[in-house]
C-alpha cells in the first residue's frame, strides 16, 4: 500500500491508482483505517467494484493495465519488484506519443494535441483532412469532451478548486476553437454564479485541511475538531459533507 501511494505521488496524474476492497469489510472501517494508516489525501480512488478479476485468492494482489486497457502485469506484486515502476513510466512515455503505427500525415496534428494545444491540432487536422486526420480529430474531440466532463463532475460535487485549474488549462488549450471554447466557457461561467462562492470556500479549506494532517496522525483530537469547524462554518456544501465524513470516521473502532 505505501508503494502503490508513493506511485500515485511521483506520477499524479500520468497514472491512476485504484485500491479494491475484496474481503466484504465494512466501507467505515476500511475507509478509517485508510486514514489511520495515512494512506488518503492523494489522488488514488478507493472502490469495491474490481476492474479486473484477481487470479488466486491470496493477497496483496494487483493488475497493471496499459494506456490501451491491456492487462500488462497481473499477480504478487513482490514478484515484480521495480518492473512495476519501469513499466508505469513506459506506459506514460508512450501515452505521450501518437500511436503506433499513426500514419505520417497525422503525426504533426497528434504532437501537438499531446502538447496540450488542441485547438492548433484540430485546425492541422481540418488543414490535412485525410482519412486518418479525420480520426484523429474525431479522437481529440472525444478527449477534450470527456476533460471537460470531468470538470462538470468536479463542479457538481464541490471539488471548485479542481474544477478551476482544470477549466483554466483547457480554456488555453482549445482557445480558437469555437464549438469547444463555448462547452468550457459554459463551465466556467458556473463558477461565477453565487451559490457557488460558499462552496469554493469550503473546498479550500477542507483541502488545505486534508494536506496538512493527511501524511501525519489523522485523527488526533486537534484535527476531528478543526474537520468539524469546517463542516460547521460551511454548513449545506458538499464539502461540509466531506467533513462530516472524517469526523465521522474518526470514531470508528479499529481492529488491534
Amino acid at each position: 500500500m505505501p508503494t502503490s501511494t508513493k506511485l500515485q505521488e511521483t506520477f499524479g496524474d500520468d497514472v491512476q491508482v485504484i485500491f479494491v476492497e475484496c474481503q466484504n469489510t465494512p466501507r467505515d472501517v476500511w475507509e478509517a483505517f485508510a486514514w489511520k494508516m495515512k494512506w488518503m489525501g492523494n489522488q488514488a480512488l478507493w472502490t469495491i467494484e474490481r476492474p479486473v478479476e484477481i487470479e488466486g485468492s491470496g493477497l496483496p494482489s494487483f493488475a497493471l493495465l496499459g494506456i490501451d486497457g491491456t492487462v500488462l502485469m497481473q499477480g504478487h506484486p513482490g514478484d515484480f519488484g521495480k518492473k512495476i515502476e519501469e513499466t508505469v513510466a513506459a506506459e506514460i512515455k508512450k501515452a505521450k506519443q501518437a500511436p503506433a503505427g499513426t500514419p505520417k500525415d497525422a503525426q504533426k496534428a497528434w504532437s501537438l494535441f499531446l502538447k496540450g494545444e488542441v485547438a492548433a491540432a484540430l485546425a492541422e487536422c481540418d488543414k490535412v483532412a485525410s482519412d486518418a486526420t479525420k480520426a484523429a480529430r474525431t479522437e481529440f474531440v472525444s478527449r477534450t469532451g470527456a476533460e471537460i466532463d470531468r470538470a462538470q463532475w468536479l463542479i457538481e460535487h464541490g471539488y471548485i478548486g479542481s474544477a478551476e485549474e482544470l477549466l483554466g488549462a483547457l480554456e488555453k488549450s482549445v482557445k480558437g476553437d469555437a464549438e469547444l471554447s463555448a462547452r468550457v466557457a459554459e463551465r466556467k461561467k458556473q463558477l461565477t454564479t453565487p451559490e457557488l462562492a460558499a462552496e469554493r470556500d469550503a473546498d479550500k479549506a477542507f483541502t488545505s485541511f486534508v494536506a496538512k494532517v493527511a501524511k501525519k496522525k489523522p485523527f488526533e483530537p486537534a484535527n476531528v475538531k478543526e474537520a468539524a469547524g469546517i463542516a460547521s462554518k460551511f454548513s449545506g456544501t458538499k464539502t461540509a459533507k466531506r467533513a462530516e465524513r472524517f469526523v465521522a470516521l474518526s470514531k470508528v473502532e479499529l481492529n488491534k
